[in-house]
């Protein structure tokens, strides 16, 4: 972790940002005493609502199942949904006409 001043944060901001993006975290300092570190959040990661059944199918493609819990797990997903789903938002304005 490098050490840098408020000043050089403050003239020195575009390339100190540049370095956080790529990694690098910073102490910075004012009149030579510690203020804060600075670091690079990670970027917010958007919660999925819709897998489709390729992804879905990919996803477990490979899972350590014995040949009874894949059928199980087969079964479960055949009889849990019906053959074409749909957007239930798009479903809900249908049946209110509009």
């Amino acid at each position: 972790m490098r050490t840098i001043s408020q000043r050089e944060l403050r003239n020195d901001s575009g390339k100190i940002l540049r370095e956080l993006r790529d990694g690098e975290e910073f102490e910075v300092t004012i009149n030579g005493e510690s203020f804060g570190i600075l670091r690079m959040d990670p970027p917010p990661v958007k919660p999925q609502r819709f897998v489709s059944a390729e992804a879905l199918r990919a996803l477990y493609a490979d899972a350590p199942l014995s040949e009874a819990q894949a059928d199980a797990w087969k079964r479960d997903v055949r009889d849990a949904f019906d053959d074409e789903l749909e957007d239930p938002y798009t479903r809900d304005s249908r049946r209110r006409g509009r």
